[in-house]
């Protein structure tokens, strides 16, 4: 495993402190606006804000500024003691949660001077809270967690924790933005929202083709799901494994019922377990099998897959239709906050700014299969994914930029850049450990056959 040190933490606190201050002073309904004022009269102020009642919409986003903090005193707390002694791991929670609640009232001061920030004791509170749980990860993943996955992974287990992380953060995707239904009023509220959800398809309003993709993906998604179930239960029969999965599939859909902001289709039911079902019969069809030679037979349908792979990308981009803007139109149209990284992250949900980054992700991500699929094991690739990844996307928004209707995302290319070649650098290693367990699935299958097949013992003779 890839062991990090202390700088190593320390650059990344910085860079996520970074971050959080370019979403919070930077990123705004107007762009970047800054309005001189007083410290006195900003300080004045601030000693003002008070508490402000809030409705159930506002929910995800007193949620979303709770999260925020998390990673970045997890990070801080990595920087002074990794908790290993106990006088280094207390000096280490209280230097952090000092260094997390100053950043956290500096920052939310500064907001005063960028207009119309909404900085609010609500506000405040949730992001204290989360400095507050970024320790409380940072000291239960390392007493509790980490050793259990070290031990996990030394024993042979490194892809269960892969597809054990993947689960455990699709279903937290299905759940966002985690606005559970807290009074009898947002039951009703949801309840009559819920007729409206369960009965329609993912995709609605858009063509068939288009919701018709919607649903392969949500199924593809699944799969993984599968195989961690499979190889979590190695000794299970395949009928067992396949309930496991449906059973999961229907107790994520049931919490979606009761959170606000979601969609839990009825139909989900039969596409989620199917892409569930899928996974599971995967693991078991590989078992005994040598993957390296699949390696080189998927590699031969790359130049085939290239351009159905391309028409894929620009459909569901939206690029296929007939009204076009002139470049003078298209320039006019296109505003300057526009051009900021990830301002169309901001004006949106944080729920579907979630998805968007999701949705990128898997759209560009093939990109670093397919050139991992043509190069081999151990090759240099992962540059050049990510260079065809930012230039297809950057080639996408610019089409969008030239389509009435149609609003482009210059921050797309750098996340599709990103994940082509996160795609890339992960395939030898996970290919590594998808060999691995088709190995050992068929020497336990093996034994237990063999155990299965010894004669009876006879009793000794007189």
């Amino acid at each position: 495993m890839i062991a990090l040190r202390r700088n190593h933490f320390l650059a990344l606190a910085a860079l996520y402190a970074l971050a959080m201050v370019y979403m919070s002073l930077v990123l705004g309904p107007l762009g970047f606006h800054y309005v001189p004022m007083g410290f006195a009269d900003a300080w004045d102020k601030f000693l003002s804000v008070r508490f402000v009642s809030h409705g159930s919409n506002e929910r995800p986003d007193w949620i979303a500024n709770m999260m925020m903090p998390v990673p970045l005193t997890f990070l801080i707390n990595s920087t002074f003691a990794m908790g290993i002694i106990t006088g280094r791991r207390a000096t280490g929670i209280v230097v952090t949660l000092a260094v997390g609640f100053l950043f956290v009232l500096v920052l939310k001061y500064a907001q005063l001077f960028f207009p119309p920030r909404t900085v609010t004791l609500n506000y405040i509170t949730a992001q204290l809270i989360g400095v507050v749980l970024g320790v409380v990860a940072f000291q239960f993943s390392h007493t509790r967690l980490y050793p259990r996955l070290l031990s996990l992974f030394e024993d042979g287990e490194g892809l269960t924790l892969v597809l054990g992380a993947y689960s455990a953060f699709l279903i937290a995707y299905y759940l966002m933005p985690f606005d559970i239904t807290l009074s009898l009023g947002d039951l009703a509220a949801r309840a009559l929202e819920l007729f409206g959800i369960l009965f329609s398809v993912p995709g609605e309003g858009h063509n068939a083709t288009y919701q018709l993709l919607l649903v392969i993906a949500d199924t593809l998604t699944a799969i993984p799901r599968g195989m961690y179930l499979a190889v979590r239960g190695r000794q299970r029969t395949t009928r067992r494994l396949i309930w496991r999965s449906i059973g999961v599939v229907f107790l994520v859909f049931v919490a979606q019922l009761f959170i606000l902001g979601t969609e839990p289709f009825l139909v989900s039911l039969i596409y989620r377990s199917a892409g569930a079902i899928m996974g599971v019969l995967f693991i078991q069809r590989i078992k005994g099998k040598d993957l390296r030679k699949r390696h080189y037979y998927f590699s031969r349908f790359v130049p085939a897959t290239i351009p159905i792979y391309l028409l894929l990308v620009m459909f569901v981009s939206g690029v296929f239709s007939s009204q076009w803007w002139t470049l003078d139109e298209a320039t006019n149209a296109l505003e300057p906050r526009q051009l900021l990284p990830f301002w169309n992250f901001y004006i949106v949900s944080k729920a579907h700014a979630a998805q968007s980054l999701v949705v990128t992700s898997i759209l560009y991500a093939p990109i670093g299969v397919m050139v991992w699929l043509r190069r081999g094991f151990w090759s240099s690739g992962t540059t050049f994914s990510a260079f065809l990844a930012f230039s297809l996307s950057m080639l996408v928004e610019v089409l969008r930029m030239m389509k009435p209707g149609l609003r482009p995302d210059f921050s797309d290319p750098v996340i599709a850049a990103i994940a082509a070649g996160i795609a890339f650098k992960a395939l030898p290693f996970l290919w590594r450990m998808f060999e691995r367990e088709a190995a050992q699935s068929g020497t336990l299958d093996s034994y237990v056959a063999s155990m299965g097949q010894q004669p009876a013992r006879q009793p000794a003779s007189a």
